[in-house]
């Protein structure tokens, strides 16, 4: 008896878990637009790719981004609550260093005498929604589905 083929159906623990790493898979592009193309390396002529990358803010956010995606990804069950916070602090830190009128310490404010251009605002409001995103799927999902292995180990 021939069989037919069998496809996969969305159960809806996957829609949230798909959704998590769809947005955590954005917000890491969006930090590295913001520094390739919306900000750093577009207004700085002197600024180089690795000094900018490496930045400690820089290269802290990234890092942070791509192990909370890494954690989505692979079912860890920490890996809502790690996004959400990733999240909160994106949304922090960008909104202290760009959305603050007033510049404080090594915040760069796109208002004021130092305006931001168009590309800047869309790359800080484009980062500021995908991490809100992430905030509201994260809080309605706090236990994504947990990997059978990992499963196996708590039982």
């Amino acid at each position: 008896m021939p069989t037919l083929p069998t496809t996969h159906v969305d159960t809806p623990l996957d829609r949230p878990a798909k959704l998590l790493l769809g947005l955590t898979g954005a917000l890491l592009a969006l930090l590295v637009l913001n520094l390739a193309l919306f900000d750093d390396l577009r207004i700085d002529p002197s600024a180089g790719v690795l000094e900018t990358f490496t930045k400690p803010q820089h290269l802290s956010s990234l890092v942070a981004v791509f192990i909370a995606a890494a954690l989505v990804a692979f079912k860890h069950r920490s890996a809502a609550r790690v996004a959400l916070a990733v999240a909160w602090i994106e949304i922090a830190a960008f909104a202290f260093f760009h959305a603050v009128p007033v510049e404080v310490g090594p915040s760069k404010p796109y208002w004021g005498a130092g305006m931001g251009d168009a590309l800047q605002w869309v790359g800080l409001l484009s980062i500021i929604a995908v991490s809100v995103a992430i905030v509201r799927v994260a809080r309605r999902s706090p236990k994504l589905p947990v990997s059978p292995v990992a499963a196996s180990v708590q039982s």
